[in-house]
């Protein structure tokens, strides 16, 4: 069965453990302090006036490319029952006050899924009941939409099918076999290929004032054919 889920443990781009206002920032700074680099300017002299303001990063890319590698980081630390997970989308809160960003996936899940959900269910019994009323009590400043009586969930999950019920539990049971599951879902995120200094370019300002500069002379290249108008970027 496949559903369309939001991935637990997911914690958001704004000033999170995957992403803050210093990513952009560093990841600009340590990109110049490399293209002025004596070894690189040899190649690309025109480096060699860039400033930090000459840069900038490409902010959509890196998310939606971080959050694809959650989505493959979760699939690995995912329960057993679990088949496949393929990114679908993030959803973004229009102000970030009191909600962060969403991850949603594609889940397919094993034909015997709910017979080991239930087996866990069942053996975790206890601590789900405290637990599930924890969670999703409402208080003053949180509104629960999830049924916070865990005697009720088996009929949301296996009846009605809630796709936001099977997402918790699946939550749950990572949490259970790991509850350092949150940590570890981000640190295999920012171990895997996605490099915060790639997501920086040129703007199409310093572009021009370096074309400008090799077509009049003003710099002199290592290697006149590697400069050759039209430049590649």
């Amino acid at each position: 069965m496949k559903v369309n889920i939001e991935l637990p443990f997911f914690p958001g781009f704004y000033e999170s453990s995957l992403m803050n206002s210093d990513t952009a920032y560093w990841a600009i700074k340590d990109e110049l302090e490399y293209m002025q680099d004596a070894y690189i300017l040899k190649e690309h002299p025109e480096y060699k006036g860039l400033t930090e303001d000459d840069l900038d990063f490409r902010y959509s890319d890196f998310e939606h490319d971080l959050a694809v590698a959650f989505a493959d980081a979760w699939w690995n630390n995912a329960p057993s029952i679990v088949e496949s997970v393929e990114f679908s989308e993030i959803v973004s809160p229009k102000y970030y006050n009191f909600n962060t960003d969403r991850l949603f996936a594609d889940v397919e899940l094993k034909e015997n899924w709910q017979e080991v959900m239930r087996a866990f269910m069942k053996e975790n019994a206890d601590w789900l009941k405290e637990r599930i009323k924890e969670d999703w009590t409402s208080y003053d400043g949180f509104m629960s939409f999830m049924d916070n009586d865990s005697s009720e969930w088996e009929r949301h999950l296996f009846e009605d099918t809630d796709e936001r019920y099977i997402s918790t539990m699946l939550g749950y049971m990572m949490y259970r076999e790991n509850n350092q599951i949150r940590e570890d879902l981000v640190m295999e995120t920012l171990d895997g290929d996605v490099y915060a200094g790639s997501y920086v370019f040129i703007t199409d300002e310093a572009k021009e004032r370096m074309e400008n500069d090799i077509k009049e002379g003003r710099v002199v290249a290592y290697d006149p054919a590697q400069l050759e108008l039209p430049l590649e970027w």
